[in-house]
């Protein structure tokens, strides 16, 4: 439960972490965008452009109010000629007509001149040519004949008896154009100007939206991506408290090529070199206290082989009788006593020797090497019993490596430990009764290790006892103390290595031995140098 807390922690964390690098360069982005829209805002909608605006429609205004004053004042100058008026008044359309026609010509801005008095037209003349809407505006002005009024006369209080004069002027279509268009202009621009702070508050929105929009996605992508690492994490986190609770069988997967999976790696070849240590540490406190019972053993097995020897031999010489059966009995006790002696006193040396194994006081060596030497030595002792026999029996190879080997070894005890298990061998050969009796000593460069192997086509190991066979006291022989595999691995644990029983390809034991290859002894210099 602890784990799995911690790794929900660790996966909040994290989708934190990511949420936090998606929202500052937000924030940011968010902040610049709004500034960017106001300051672009500002520079649009100057309060001079405004003023500026204005005053271009007002000139635009003041020209068209301009050009209906003047054709305003051209029809009171029409309808104030004297001639026209008196012809109107008199109801002459001949002397009307003239008048219109002679008007037309001198006012190029008319369209159109027409006289009425009441419902009676008296004269009208025109241009020539109709008004062209798509080019042309047109102004219409009515203006009474009657009594003369000034300019300022109300042009609304004619007399229906009066008669009319009405004026149709023609205008360029494009300024008047040009007018309502700026109006339009001007007035999109204010439109525009009420509504830029609006458009400013929206655009905020979008942005914020987009913000929290983006936070979720985040958010979201964070949590997925962030199980993968918590749960490995947490499988680390619980591993580590097996491993502290004692459990050193616990690893951890180590799937994939990131740097949690190399942490995964690291933490499974500690615990492994940790349990390789314990175990190493336990045998090595059992081999102790098995040395110090050997100890004593031999101490009180050789106290009294001596006086037994010398009390049953000194009983065989004062005899001085003549009884042939009684002289046959003292022989046979002597003969019998002498060789249980010499069997305890051989038995004690063995128990002598283990008892005071030196500590291995390492080297760097090349392995290839020393066993080369070895194959050219006698390797089994003449004094050992069948052990002479056994080797002419058995023949020895050697299949070494051209390359040199080098490991961390002290030469003197791993050259016991070959000769002890060449020794084994060649006695299982010669008790087994095999004839072409075979031994091959074999090394291979394997990751991280040399391993040695000593094999033979002999009776083997059962089964059941290779993983006891390395405790003192247990031995396949009929004869033995059983500690001589005992003494191997005591040395080849010292060394920092295992060894193992097996079946060998020849059909008998194979006893494996792996090294550890030494630390490369320029690695720390190029680490040196690279820093």
């Amino acid at each position: 439960m602890r784990a799995m807390a911690g790794s929900g922690r660790i996966r909040r964390r994290l989708a934190l972490a990511i949420m936090l690098t998606a929202l500052i360069p937000l924030l940011g982005a968010v902040y610049w965008a709004e500034k960017t829209v106001r300051d672009a805002a500002a520079r649009l909608f100057l309060p001079e452009t405004e003023a500026h605006l204005e005053r271009s429609l007002g000139v635009y205004q003041d020209l068209a109010r301009s050009v209906k004053a003047s054709m305003r004042h051209e029809a009171a100058l029409i309808a104030s000629h004297e001639p026209l008026r008196s012809a109107a008044l008199g109801g002459q359309k001949a002397a009307v007509q003239r008048e219109l026609e002679r008007m037309i010509q001198q006012h190029p801005t008319l369209v159109s001149l027409v006289v009425r008095s009441d419902e009676e037209v008296l004269g009208s003349a025109d241009r020539g040519r109709p008004l062209d809407p798509e080019k042309e505006n047109q102004l219409e002005v009515r203006k009474p004949l009657g009594t003369p009024r000034g300019e300022g006369a109300d042009e609304d209080d004619d007399k229906a008896a009066e008669p009319e004069i009405v004026a149709v002027f023609a205008t360029d279509r494009a300024r008047f154009d040009e007018l309502n268009e700026m109006s339009e202009f001007v007035d999109r621009y204010k439109k525009l100007d009420q509504l830029r702070e609006s458009d400013q508050r929206a655009y905020l929105l979008s942005f914020t939206a987009l913000l929290g929009l983006t936070i979720l996605l985040a958010v979201a992508a964070g949590s997925f991506f962030a199980r993968d690492v918590s749960s490995r994490i947490a499988a680390l986190s619980r591993a580590t408290q097996q491993v502290a609770a004692g459990d050193l069988t616990t690893r951890v997967p180590a799937d994939g090529n990131d740097e949690l999976t190399d942490l995964a790696r690291a933490f499974n070849r500690m615990v492994e070199e940790v349990e390789a240590n314990r175990a190493r540490i336990e045998y090595l406190q059992r081999i102790s206290a098995w040395q110090e019972m050997a100890r004593r053993l031999a101490h009180e097995i050789k106290n009294p082989l001596t006086p037994i020897q010398l009390a049953v031999q000194e009983i065989h010489r004062r005899y001085a009788g003549a009884e042939p059966d009684y002289r046959k009995l003292l022989d046979t006790t002597l003969e019998v006593v002498e060789d249980e002696v010499g069997t305890l006193r051989r038995l004690v040396g063995e128990f002598s020797d283990f008892a005071r194994l030196p500590q291995a006081e390492l080297e760097r060596a090349d392995l290839t090497s020393f066993l080369r030497e070895l194959s050219e030595q006698p390797l089994l002792r003449d004094d050992e019993q069948g052990a002479e026999e056994a080797a002419n029996q058995a023949r020895i190879e050697f299949e070494l490596p051209e390359k040199p080997a080098e490991v961390m070894m002290d030469r003197h005890m791993l050259r016991r430990v070959v000769i002890n298990l060449l020794r084994n061998a060649a006695q299982a050969l010669a008790h087994s009764g095999k004839s072409g009796g075979r031994i091959v000593v074999r090394l291979e460069q394997k990751p991280g290790a040399l391993e040695l192997a000593v094999e033979d086509n002999g009776p083997g190991i059962p089964g059941p006892l290779r993983e006891s066979v390395f405790d003192p006291y247990v031995t396949t022989k009929t004869e033995g103390t059983g500690l001589g595999l005992a003494i191997v691995k005591k040395i080849v644990v010292e060394h920092g290595g295992t060894i193992a029983a097996g079946e060998s390809a020849l059909g008998g034991a194979k006893l494996i031995i792996r090294l550890p290859l030494p630390p490369d002894p320029e690695a720390r210099p190029r680490a040196e140098a690279a820093a």
